[in-house]
């Protein structure tokens, strides 16, 4: 298996949000992934990192009173970014699960955004706890029991330059991890590497000539 992302040891790997960006743009992906040019705009990106980071540190000094109170309210989990794999032979997934109990049983995946947000999150399509729960099955045994999108509310349009701030509310959306659902997330990570794989392979065949 061939793919522009590789480990130390140089065994390929893919992400959650790789996949993601190659089914929405292989555009996007072959620019980002093959040609490795710079994200011109992570206003979102840094700010749901600022959050996550807040929750994980339980500090949250870096935003106004009325957003901290929101914060607060957020659930929290025994552990915060826990690594997860999945072991395809030829390559693997990863991830970090923003927070889950120590038994894994309950994992959570944090989300900033407006609240019309969660029938997005809704979605068949929508498997990114799913490749989580696949790759807890593949490490324990056992799928976990729950999982749910938390959505935090966030108010702003970085595109206008308006600062992002944390909005009010806060949505517990519950995701459905099923055998079926596992099964169809492994067969769609399968096909995408394998279009990925096959994109890279004249990428590199062009760009030796």
């Amino acid at each position: 298996m061939n793919l522009p992302t590789k480990d130390k040891e140089g065994k390929p790997y893919i992400s959650y949000s790789q996949v993601s960006t190659f089914i929405k743009s292989p555009k996007e992906y072959i620019q980002k992934y093959f040609f490795k040019e710079p994200i011109s705009f992570t206003a979102y990106l840094d700010f749901g990192s600022k959050v996550g980071e807040a929750l994980e540190k339980n500090d949250f000094s870096a935003f106004e009173k009325d957003e901290e109170i929101t914060l607060k309210k957020v659930i929290r989990l025994d552990e915060f970014e826990r690594e997860v794999k999945y072991d395809f032979g030829e390559f693997y997934t990863i991830g970090y699960i923003d927070t889950n109990t120590k038994d894994l049983s309950y994992i959570i995946d944090y989300k900033t955004g407006s609240m019309d947000k969660e029938s997005e999150y809704k979605k068949e399509e929508y498997i990114q706890p799913l490749i989580y729960a696949m790759s807890i099955e593949q490490e324990t045994g056992k799928l976990p029991e729950k999982a749910e999108v938390v959505l935090i509310e966030r108010y702003g349009n970085a595109f206008k330059g308006e600062i992002l701030t944390v909005g009010q509310n806060i949505k517990h959306i519950p995701i459905s991890i099923t055998k079926d659902r596992i099964e169809n997330t492994k067969q769609l990570i399968l096909s995408t590497v394998k279009q990925i794989e096959q994109y890279y392979n004249v990428f590199l065949k062009l760009n030796t000539l």
